[in-house]
This record gives structure tokens, C-alpha cells and sequence, in this order.
């Protein structure tokens, strides 16, 4: 076993800070980032020196005594650079905001395969798969909006240098007008952002509806009663919700965004105005004037996508307060342990707490002296699995029987190191697992749960190509080679029946060639005939093969396939003794009361 720290690591929530995007970009993309500044000052620069051209060119002097032909080309030459520079600093800054928005998705990804199954449980696909897809799209939406959010403040600022430079008192009275403008923008914005906010948290729940849509929709079917109480009184609530609040949020932009597009232009008479009443003369207040039309399509973009950063900042924020796993680059694949003989549960209890149990995984029993100290300030009574001991020997063919409720999974949860024990210790040889090790210590095992995901892809020993041989000898062991055929390593199909569907987990789980195969409940979903097979010749071809097998069922006719039998009643596990076990083997049921 590896004692480096894996992925499965956790940081509590009340030990992480929420970053800003803006300290985000800072704090990881430095360099890009000034690189890109450098390229829209270089921008601004050729963008007042167009306006500076102008003055000096078509408005100070005559215009007939110096347009030629070479002011022309001159300022075309201008015009080109302008188009230059303008478009290599948006490029610059766009593939900046998209090499952020590829690395905050990949990192995303990874952070939720290496978060535990308690945590993700907890937070629900729903919640999950709006982070993937609307949190993202938000963040990936700013980036394209940030350079005009980038060039109109840099623009304005070397603007205002020129124009000070011009009139110094005048661009005092422009600034205070456009600055006013901003403000009371500023606050239609605020409002824009409060709404994002609600509709960000309107939108789990529309996913959640998505959900129950799609998963239900056989049971929807076969009931339209169910199905138009969840279309009026949950959908379509939602619906309703996200539209007035969208609205809102729309006509607070709308109003900041027309509010500063009329004032730009009130601008103008201001200048005329004051440079009548200060004696300035008319081709300055005229070189004012044109330099606010030439930056009213800035600014403008520049108010317009600041909402858009701010959605993206409400993105970011929901997808840290998902308290995932802090990211690893690494899988923990490199270290298995190959010769283990047992595998020791000592006093184990598990309780289902809340979320920050499962968020931080601190369950973990790092120092395996604590955990007396642990178990006496919880109360048993609340156990889901209560004081249970087990070993299990390599080889071992073991049966697990327990009623609905007896804690059977998660007794298998805790066996493949899914779950963590609440008070107690899992050992492998003697040797703790724990958070440093846990990731290692799962990779021992394949599993069959009850709901099973299939994926078609398959995997051999070790993240190797698997055993051709072995997969078409399997494939027609489990009775599927009329069904399925297996082409560059990937099932052709998955779309098959119940039954059908757990043999090719089956499948997958022989190929990976791992040391010990749990399954759950996985012959209740299979037809008599198969499930004689499954008992009389596959579980002993799976013990020649050198696996352990540790099998939840309860086919009391084939209890004598197994070396151990064991009960979960309770939370409490019990193994059954041979008078006990034939007792077992005539009336399962009546061992469960």
C-alpha cells in the first residue's frame, strides 16, 4: 500500500476561501495576463494617436491647405494599425479567458472523480451537471466579454490623458458627467447582479426538474396525474420564477446600458456648453466631442459585459461552494498492493451525518487510537453499522445475507473503501487504511452494485489493453454472444435488459482482472436457468481464477457455494455456524427476523 496522499484528500469548507475571478486570473495567469494589458496599452496608444491625428490634421488647421494624399495614407496607415493592434489584444485576451475556462472545466472534472461518493451523493447529479454546463457556459461567456471590458477601461484611461493634455478643465467637467453616468450604472448593475444570483439558484432547481423528467419518465407515463402535478406545481413554478427574475435582471442591464448611451451623447452639448462659457476654443471642445463618439462603443461594451463578469463571479462562487476534493493532476493507480492475505475490519461503525461528514471524508480514522474516543461521543443507536468485525482471507468465497435496511451495502461500501467507517479501523495485512492509502486500497476491487453504471469501454489488468482471450471466452460464458460483440476493446451495445445489463458488468469486472469481485444482489435480476450457472459454474470458475468473492444474495438453495456465510441484521454482522447455515439454506427468510 502507498503511503503518499492521493486525490481522496478533502479540505473542510470552513478552511477554504472563496477567490474572486479576478484574483483567480491574477493569481494563476500572471504573465498572460500583463502580456495582454501590454497589448491593449499598446492599443490605447494608436487609438488616441488616431484621434490626435485627427485634431491636428483635419480640425486645427484648414482642412484644404493639408489634406493630401499623403495626410491620407498617413492616416490610413493609422486606421491599419489600429486594426492590428486591436485585434491581436482581443485575441490575446480571448485565448487567455478560454485556456481559463479549459483548465477551470478540466480541474472540475477530476475534483468530482476524486470526491467521495458520500459527497457527491449528497450534492445530487442535478447540482453537479449545472456546474459542468450552465456555471461553465457563464464563465466561458465573460471571457469572450472581458476584452471589451478590458480595452474600454484602458482606452478611456489614455483618452483622458490626451484630452487633459488638451484641456485640463474640461476634461475635469467631462469626467465628473461620465464618472455621475457610471455611478448611478453602477447601480442599476447591482441590481443586475442580486437577480443572477436568485436565477443561478432558480436553475438548480430547474435541473433537478430536468431530471425527475428524464430518469421518471417511465413512471410518469404510467401515471399522468404524477406527471402534470410535476409539470404544474414544480416545473412549471420554476419556469415561471426564472422568467420574472430573468426579466428583472435584463431590464436593470437595459436601463443601465441606455441610461449611459444617452448621457454619452448629453456629453456632448456639456462640452460645447462650457468650452462657450470657459472661452475654449471650438476645435478642442470639437476634438472632445468626436473623441466621445469614438469612445461611446467602448464604454458601452464595457458596461454591457460587465454583467456578464458578474454572472461568471456568481459561476465561480457555486461551483467552490460545491466543497469538492482540492484538485491532484495524478491518478492513484501506480501502487496496489498485489500480495495481500487479509483484509480486517476492526469494530466498525458508520452513520449517515449530513454533508460535512461526507464533504471532507473525516471519517477517516488517521490515528486509529482515537477512535474509542470517537465512538463515546456518538450514539450507536444511530448506527448504521454497529461494533461489526470481519476478516476476509484471500480466496475467500463469502455470502451476505440481511434484510432491506440491514446495512448489507453499506457494509460493501465500507469493504471496497467507498465509504469511510465513522469510528473504527479497515486493515489490510496489519497496515491501517486511511486517507493517505484509501485510493490505493480500492483499486484491489471490481464491483457489480445495484445500480450499476456500464460503461463500454473495457480495461484490463492495470490500465493495460485486456485479455482478448479471456473477454470472448466470458462474453460467451455469460451467454451474450448472440448479443453483444466487442470491437477495438468497446461492447457494441449496452442497450439490453436488466439481466442482460448485469452480465456485461460482469464482463467488465472479470476483464479488469482485479483481486476481489463483490456483487450485489447481482443474480436476483437474472432467470433461473442463468442464475443455476452463475451459482454452479461461474462462481467456482471466478475461485479458480484466484478471486475473492464476496457476494450479497439471498438464494438460499445455493447457499452451499459458499466457504462463509454471514447475516447483517441490524447494522450488526453475524457468521453463521454449519447448524446455522442449514438452517439458512432451507428458510433465508426466517434468518432475517
Amino acid at each position: 500500500m502507498s503511503s503518499r496522499t492521493t486525490a481522496s484528500s478533502h479540505t473542510t469548507a470552513s478552511s477554504r476561501t472563496t477567490a474572486s475571478l479576478y484574483h483567480m486570473i491574477w493569481a494563476n495567469y500572471r504573465l498572460p495576463f500583463l502580456k495582454v494589458i501590454l497589448l491593449n496599452l499598446v492599443n490605447a496608444a494608436v487609438s488616441v494617436g488616431i484621434i490626435a491625428y485627427i485634431n491636428h490634421t483635419f480640425i486645427s488647421q484648414p482642412v484644404f491647405d493639408t489634406l493630401s494624399w499623403l495626410s491620407l495614407g498617413q492616416f490610413s496607415l493609422l486606421v491599419l494599425l489600429l486594426l492590428v493592434t486591436t485585434f491581436l489584444s482581443q485575441y490575446a485576451l480571448t485565448r487567455l479567458g478560454h485556456r481559463f475556462v479549459y483548465e477551470l472545466r478540466t480541474k472540475l472534472v477530476k475534483q468530482i472523480i476524486d470526491t467521495t461518493v458520500p459527497q457527491i451523493d449528497h450534492l445530487g447529479s442535478a447540482r453537479l451537471l449545472a456546474s459542468l454546463s450552465s456555471d461553465i457556459q457563464s464563465i466561458t461567456v465573460a471571457f469572450v466579454r472581458m476584452p471589451e471590458l478590458v480595452q474600454g477601461i484602458i482606452l478611456s484611461v489614455g483618452v483622458g490623458l490626451y484630452l487633459g493634455w488638451l484641456s485640463l478643465p474640461l476634461l475635469f467637467i467631462v469626467m465628473f458627467w461620465i464618472v455621475m453616468t457610471i455611478w448611478i450604472s453602477t447601480i442599476l448593475v447591482k441590481h443586475v447582479y442580486t437577480h443572477l444570483t436568485e436565477l443561478r439558484e432558480i436553475n438548480d432547481a430547474l435541473y433537478q426538474d430536468y431530471q425527475s423528467i428524464i430518469e421518471g419518465r417511465k413512471e410518469l407515463a404510467l401515471n399522468q396525474h404524477r406527471a402534470e402535478k410535476l409539470y404544474t406545481d414544480d416545473f412549471l413554478a420554476h419556469a415561471k420564477s426564472y422568467e420574472k427574475t430573468v426579466t428583472k435582471s435584463d431590464t436593470f442591464h437595459l436601463s443601465a446600458v441606455n441610461w449611459s448611451n444617452i448621457m454619452m451623447f448629453a456629453s456632448i452639448g456639456i462640452v460645447f456648453a462650457v468650452a462657450n462659457y470657459l472661452d475654449i476654443p471650438m476645435g478642442v471642445a470639437t476634438t472632445f466631442s468626436l473623441t466621445i463618439l469614438f469612445m461611446q462603443s467602448p464604454l458601452l461594451h464595457a458596461v454591457g459585459a460587465y454583467p456578464t463578469l458578474q454572472t461568471a463571479q456568481v459561476a465561480l462562487e457555486k461551483i467552490q461552494s460545491l466543497e469538492l476534493a482540492e484538485h491532484q493532476p495524478s491518478f492513484a493507480t501506480d501502487t496496489v498492493a498485489q500480495d495481500w492475505q487479509s483484509i480486517t475490519l476492526n469494530n466498525i461503525n458508520y452513520r449517515y451525518v449530513g454533508s460535512s461528514s461526507h464533504a471532507t471524508d473525516t471519517a477517516v480514522n488517521d490515528n486509529a487510537q482515537n477512535s474509542d474516543n470517537s465512538a463515546n461521543n456518538q450514539n450507536p443507536a444511530n448506527n448504521i453499522l454497529k461494533s461489526v468485525n470481519l476478516t476476509l482471507q484471500r480466496g475467500d468465497v463469502v455470502f451476505l445475507i440481511g434484510a432491506n435496511g440491514s446495512g448489507k451495502s453499506t457494509l460493501a461500501k465500507i469493504i471496497t473503501g467507498i465509504f469511510t467507517p465513522t469510528t473504527g479501523t479497515v486493515q489490510v495485512d496489519g497496515q491501517c487504511v486511511d486517507s493517505e492509502n484509501n485510493a490505493d486500497f480500492r483499486q484491489v476491487f471490481s464491483a457489480i452494485f445495484s445500480d450499476q453504471h456500464l460503461f463500454k469501454q473495457l480495461i484490463g489488468d492495470q490500465g493495460n489493453e485486456p485479455d482478448t482471450v479471456l473477454v470472448s471466452d466470458w462474453l460467451h460464458k455469460l451467454n451474450l454472444q448472440e448479443k453483444v460483440s466487442v470491437s477495438d476493446h468497446k461492447l457494441s451495445t449496452d442497450k439490453l435488459s436488466q439481466g442482460q445489463r448485469k452480465r456485461l458488468a460482469m464482463l467488465i469486472a472479470v476483464a479488469e482482472q482485479k483481486d476481489i469481485l463483490l456483487l450485489d444482489e447481482w443474480a436476483a435480476d437474472q432467470d433461473p436457468a442463468f442464475r443455476r450457472v452463475f451459482y454452479q459454474t461461474l462462481i467456482p470458475e471466478l475461485k479458480a481464477m484466484g478471486k475473492t468473492l464476496f457476494i450479497i444474495s439471498h438464494d438460499d438453495g445455493y447457499f452451499e457455494h459458499a466457504d462463509r456465510l454471514l447475516l447483517m441484521k441490524e447494522g450488526r454482522l453475524i457468521e453463521l455456524n454449519a447448524e446455522e447455515r442449514q438452517r439458512a439454506s432451507k428458510d433465508a427468510i426466517a434468518m432475517l427476523k
